[in-house]
């Protein structure tokens, strides 16, 4: 099957991807992918460990971090990054926030606007991940944050051997 039929429509970055590979290799990804190199012994090794904290309160830290990004220059950060040239198109200002910021410099949204979206950006993307990791087999789930002396304790049990 071809990798275009496998891609969702807006689905920039696999689709540059193979855009990439064609231009670099004169094959398509779907030529490609099936003669990639068997993972290295190790890999098996490898564990995967995942955060799972209260979501009310991981909303509410993702919140205030938000928050605390803009009181602390994000929108001069922004101000002096399309100074300097780079375009609001670009993938460095397509970023949590930073899309906001620019949003709210080309008065498309009011300041609070453009702190509440990026809070909401940034709980969904947590939310992506959580989910993306729930799909993956064998990750090992840690209750809490990775700041907690009790989450620390039990990753550190289950890496005894």
């Amino acid at each position: 099957m071809r990798s275009a039929e496998k891609l969702f429509p807006r689905d920039y970055a696999r689709t540059m991807r193979a855009l990439e590979v064609f231009f670099q290799t004169g094959k398509r990804l779907s030529e490609v992918q099936p003669n990639r190199a068997e993972p290295p012994e190790f890999a098996g090794r490898i564990q995967i460990f995942a955060l799972n904290p209260p979501r009310a309160l991981l909303y509410q830290k993702i919140n205030e971090r938000a928050e605390t990004h803009f009181a602390r220059g994000l929108i001069e950060e922004v101000e002096r990054l399309r100074a300097a040239g780079v375009r609001d198109d670009t993938n460095a200002l397509g970023a949590h926030g930073y899309r906001r910021v620019c949003e709210y410099l080309r008065g498309e949204r009011t300041l609070a606007s453009a702190v509440e979206q990026t809070q909401q950006d940034v709980r969904n993307y947590a939310k992506r991940q959580m989910t993306w990791f729930r799909r993956e087999a064998g990750v090992r789930w840690l209750e809490g944050f990775g700041d907690e002396a009790k989450t620390r304790e039990e990753l550190w049990e289950l890496l005894k051997i």
